[in-house]
């Protein structure tokens, strides 16, 4: 369970040098019964097209995703909490408090469950089911057979990691936890409580890596350790986010008559002592292992340096993208965007041979967050459709996890709440930049994440589908919309060859670390060879070069799941419009997309040639 989307940690430097850029010669460089979202809102899905295809629903097989919904996000606390308001609205009976199972054990009774409902999928015959229930099929399959695949894959899988780890993701998970009834609280105490247990698997799961020789390199361990010691530099203070968080959210409780002046100073007195206590003991007991591991990696580099680490990274490239596309055909794919940015940008600068002195000095006349996200809201009714009523808190990050998280992110709201959204805003981060906070929340926002989970949850899908994870279409169609969205901001008289300049330095920030990603974790690039590539694109900074080598080692694949995803996005658009002419219509090719739902890419391309009766291209 994911509920957090991020914008990736870029790179971004201005365009650097945008005259060593033009010069450059390209050569082959290579995540029971569906409760309506609102009761006033709610789009036409496939099944009640008109279509002479239309088939009525397969009530078994719509009993059999629900059930398998059911249980999936019952395995853990945090996952049913996150994925849905009302558990017993869907038929799912309370659990027990806790973080789950992290044991080699636990994952290979996965690998047999997983199996077991994969051969329940396929004893429904296609031609049985209703067309949107034929996508809901392919997604849960192609699902399963990468989660089958990944059981494969055990003492491979990264658990912590910088930005996207448990260590990291998990403060922010807890700060957020929803207190709607006494209940809810009760069960946070007892989850707290369960964290050092849950912890310890973790240590005993990265104790086994470090035996088979897959563990963490030093600077990685660093990154984590110095992540560790400054989550626990502040846990004694009285104002520390999960003490402060967690009164804030009782104090709501206690304004709406749910819980009693007593009944709160008990609670917050537990938490003080569990976050002082077993929380910190968690992540204290944490770092000392982490502490003794240093040292103790076999390997200097990628996951290529690995035993079948170039077959590990392939299927972590494949899922992670969501396409079946090669090392080589991505780099391609990353080689022709970034051609065709240095082609429009010569044009634009034979044109305006000083339009380099005016673009670095442009900005969004736009600053303000709230005015931001309004602003984009109502500028989506050009280019998509309508967005669901909906509400979003804009919150800021605490100092103590500043700098370990993205500049931006967006929390996954339960699927029977579309109206729970909360962007948090990391403007105490040194990688924060006011200046590209309008991209920022276009990718976080409108027409971002926001707009896309909650447009899809409107659509009443079969619950199955909020908590089916693909990282290729969600962060391809964040950074779609991101980079389409330096369309719309005002430069002044030259905003076109402004904002597609910005494009382009987009395209070089994520294209370019993109390269580097694969190069180093499927191809075996040292340190060196990233240095001199990127020097070779003109950036000379070694620093920099070190920072993103680190980032792709430590969580491989996941600029990836980024930029590919825009790709395949962009690709798909162009080739659309080029097959449709004079009659393509982008609201109706979003639409598609977006009714569709987070799906494997040739899920995607299926749904756009049946949609507008046309033939893509395979790649």
């Amino acid at each position: 369970m994911k509920p957090i989307r991020k914008r990736n940690k870029g790179y971004k430097k201005r365009l650097l040098s945008i005259f060593l850029f033009i010069s450059i010669i390209f050569s082959s460089f290579t995540g029971c019964k569906q409760q309506k979202a609102t009761d006033d809102y709610s789009h036409s899905t496939n099944d009640s097209s008109t279509s002479s295809n239309t088939k009525t629903k397969n009530v078994a097989f719509e009993q059999f995703l629900t059930e398998t919904f059911q249980d999936m996000v019952s395995t853990d606390s945090l996952s049913l909490h996150y994925s849905v308001k009302d558990p017993s609205s869907f038929g799912i009976a309370p659990i027990a408090p806790t973080f789950g199972e992290f044991t080699k054990k636990e994952n290979q009774w996965n690998e047999k469950h997983l199996k077991s409902l994969q051969k329940q999928l396929h004893s429904f015959s296609k031609k049985s089911l209703s067309p949107s229930q034929q996508q809901d099929y392919a997604i849960l399959d192609s699902a399963l057979t990468s989660s089958i695949t990944d059981t494969k894959y055990y003492h491979y899988s990264t658990v912590l990691s910088p930005v996207i780890g448990l260590q990291a993701q998990l403060p922010v998970l807890l700060a957020e936890y929803r207190f709607d009834t006494k209940k809810d609280v009760e069960d946070y105490l007892l989850l707290l409580a369960d964290l050092p247990r849950y912890f310890g698997q973790i240590i005993e799961f990265e104790q086994e890596k470090v035996k088979k020789g897959y563990g963490m390199q030093d600077f990685a361990l660093s990154d984590i350790m110095t992540q560790c010691n400054d989550f626990l530099e502040d846990i004694e203070s009285e104002d520390h986010f999960l003490i402060s968080s967690f009164e804030s959210r009782l104090a709501n409780l206690e304004e709406t008559k749910k819980l009693s002046k007593e009944e709160q100073a008990d609670f917050q007195s537990t938490n003080q002592y569990l976050v002082k206590n077993d929380i910190k003991n968690a992540y204290q007991s944490l770092l000392d292992a982490l502490s003794s591991f240093e040292g103790k990696a076999t390997i200097e580099g990628g996951l290529s340096q690995l035993p079948k680490g170039k077959e590990y990274y392939q299927f972590l490239v494949s899922s992670t993208t969501g396409t079946d596309l090669s090392i080589n055909e991505i780099k391609k794919q990353i080689e022709a965007q970034l051609k065709k940015g240095q082609l429009d940008t010569l044009v634009i600068l034979k044109k305006y041979p000083d339009i380099f002195d005016e673009y670095s000095s442009a900005s969004c006349p736009i600053t303000e967050p709230d005015e931001i996200l309004s602003t984009l809201k109502s500028q989506i009714t050009k280019d998509f459709p309508k967005a669901p009523p909906t509400i979003c808190e804009l919150k800021t990050v605490d100092q103590t996890l500043s700098e370990h998280l993205s500049p931006a992110f967006y929390f996954i709201p339960p699927v029977d709440s579309i109206t729970s959204n909360v962007i948090y805003i990391n403007s105490l981060s040194s990688s924060y930049d006011k200046e590209t906070l309008y991209p920022t929340l276009a990718h976080e926002g409108y027409p971002g994440h926001l707009y896309q989970n909650t447009y899809f949850y409107s659509t009443n899908p079969n619950p199955i589908r909020s908590i089916l994870n693909f990282g290729g279409y969600s962060e391809g169609w964040a950074t779609y919309v991101e980079y389409h969205s330096y369309e719309t901001i005002d430069y002044g008289e030259h905003s076109k060859e402004i904002a597609r300049l910005n494009q382009y330095e987009m395209d070089l920030s994520l294209g370019l670390c993109a390269i580097i990603d694969l190069c180093v974790n499927g191809e075996g690039w040292t340190l060196d060879d990233c240095q001199q590539f990127l020097k070779e694109h003109g950036i000379n900074d070694s620093r920099t070069a070190l920072s993103i080598y680190h980032s792709v080692i430590e969580e491989p694949a996941n600029y990836l799941q980024y930029y590919v995803g825009f790709l395949q996005f962009e690709q798909l658009r162009e080739t659309t419009k080029e097959l449709l002419g004079e009659t393509f219509d982008p609201i109706s090719f979003h639409k598609t997309i977006l009714d569709l739902g987070p799906s494997p890419f040739s899920v995607v391309k299926q749904a756009l040639e049946q949609e507008f009766h046309i033939k893509l291209n395979e790649k």
